[in-house]
């Protein structure tokens, strides 16, 4: 463990070994309480889209911590969350001669009497 000593910067108090306030103390404080409240929901997203995905994802908070001048400090937090991406279907495309993106082969003849079907999913 780790010995500290905390001086008050405007009296010059010395204070060995100062009680630690739990981190978990300030999360609640910070945006007073909406941070917390964020962080939790983002939390069980990101576990809800693991699950669904199998794949990794990805919270982090940040605290930029400053100094006001007038024996206060700011913290301002910033919550992001990377959530696993689904796979993405491939799809297969033949070129045709003007040059665009078919999913008919243009090298296949044409069987007259034979009806084209589309699936849902490519008609949308």
């Amino acid at each position: 463990m780790t010995n500290r000593t905390y001086v008050n910067p405007r009296t010059g108090e010395v204070t060995d070994e100062p009680e630690i306030r739990s981190f978990d103390e300030v999360l609640r404080d910070l945006g007073e309480g909406s941070t917390n409240k964020e962080m939790s929901e983002a939390f069980w997203d990101l576990l809800q889209r693991v699950q669904d995905t199998g794949k990794a994802g990805q919270i982090t908070l940040t605290l930029a911590v400053g100094a006001d001048g007038a024996g206060r400090i700011a913290i301002k937090d910033e919550v992001k969350l990377k959530l696993p991406e689904f796979n993405r279907p491939t799809t297969a495309f033949f070129i045709d001669r003007n040059g665009n993106a078919t999913r008919r082969d243009p090298n296949q003849p044409v069987i007259p009497g034979v009806t084209e079907i589309r699936n849902n999913r490519e008609a949308k």
